[in-house]
């Protein structure tokens, strides 16, 4: 009788022991095995809030791309000339975040899964990002507007924002079907533009430069003279071309005075002089992406206001 009450005993005291023991070793590997998914850059694929991919630009053309497509928070630095009013057209949107000074080491404290960029990045920094496993998206330039749509969806797709490209991609068509609507012109053809950069450099046939006038409804001298590419002009021959406006890129940067020396030449001096000149704002046209389009519309709307009586 002893013997098996002593038996009940033991067997009652055992059991919740193993019960214990079982909780035990279950409850800390749960939430360990779910964090690892969560934080893991190979499982990021949702377009959720949670799980956007932490993205930082290199470049003032990434900058673009990053503030114009990416959700504020997953943004973890921009460039220092991301805030730059003159030169971003984000500048405000760039304020709100952090700035970094080009190093992949701060990238990397950051922990930045993306970093947008451009071709003018260094190939050391890329590389060292590279080998943390940081993935590095190098933002081409598009000469067309088709090119620009399939660019402004890859980015936006690599951050996890398709649909925040496809809705830039429908502004800056609605923004170019604007401008293709019927107005009376004097001109039997288009008005004839040269576009001049501040070093005498142009831009011809197949360049986004090219892309803009054209949308903006006027003829590119560069290309009707023959012009492939970027290049520049024999200033003499202009003396003679009967132009109907000049159109001037990137002169608000300013710099070195031989930089800027084509800019106080007699022969362009005389170009500017008794015809339109329409200054484009850097930040309308600082690198190829949908916000060309409000480029070709700075120049139409100038363009037409220069044309009314």
């Amino acid at each position: 009788m002893r013997k098996g009450l002593i038996l009940v005993l033991l067997l009652a005291l055992a059991t919740p022991t193993t019960s214990a023991t079982s909780a035990t070793s279950v409850t800390p590997t749960t939430p360990t095995a779910s964090v690892t998914s969560i934080t893991s850059t190979t499982s990021i694929t949702s377009t959720t809030s949670a799980t956007l991919p932490r993205a930082a630009s290199l470049t003032l053309c990434a900058d673009q791309y990053l503030l114009g497509l990416a959700a504020p928070e997953q943004i973890v630095a921009v460039s220092a000339a991301a805030a730059d009013p003159n030169q971003s057209l984000f500048a405000a949107e760039a304020a709100h975040h952090p700035v970094h000074h080009g190093s992949s080491e701060e990238l990397i404290a950051l922990r930045a899964e993306v970093v947008l960029t451009d071709r003018w990045m260094p190939l050391q920094t890329a590389a060292r990002l590279d080998r943390f496993g940081v993935r590095m998206i190098s933002i081409p330039l598009p000469n067309t507007w088709e090119e620009i749509a399939d660019t402004t969806r890859t980015i936006a797709t690599a951050l996890g924002r398709s649909e925040q490209g496809e809705a830039r991609v429908a502004e800056m068509r609605a923004q170019l079907e604007a401008l293709h609507r019927p107005t009376d012109h004097r001109h039997t053809l288009p008005p004839l533009a040269a576009y001049f950069l501040p070093d005498g450099g142009s831009a011809g046939a197949g360049t986004f430069i090219d892309t803009v006038l054209q949308a903006a409804g006027v003829r590119n001298l560069a290309t009707v003279v023959g012009l492939q590419g970027w290049g520049s002009f024999n200033l003499e021959q202009l003396a003679g071309i009967q132009l109907d406006l000049v159109v001037l890129g990137f002169f608000d940067q300013g710099g070195d005075s031989r930089r800027m020396a084509f800019a106080h030449h007699p022969v362009f001096r005389h170009l500017l002089a008794g015809r339109p000149v329409i200054a484009v704002p850097d930040r309308y046209w600082m690198c190829s992406g949908w916000f060309l389009a409000k480029a070709s519309a700075y120049i139409a709307e100038r363009l037409s206001a220069e044309s009314s009586p």
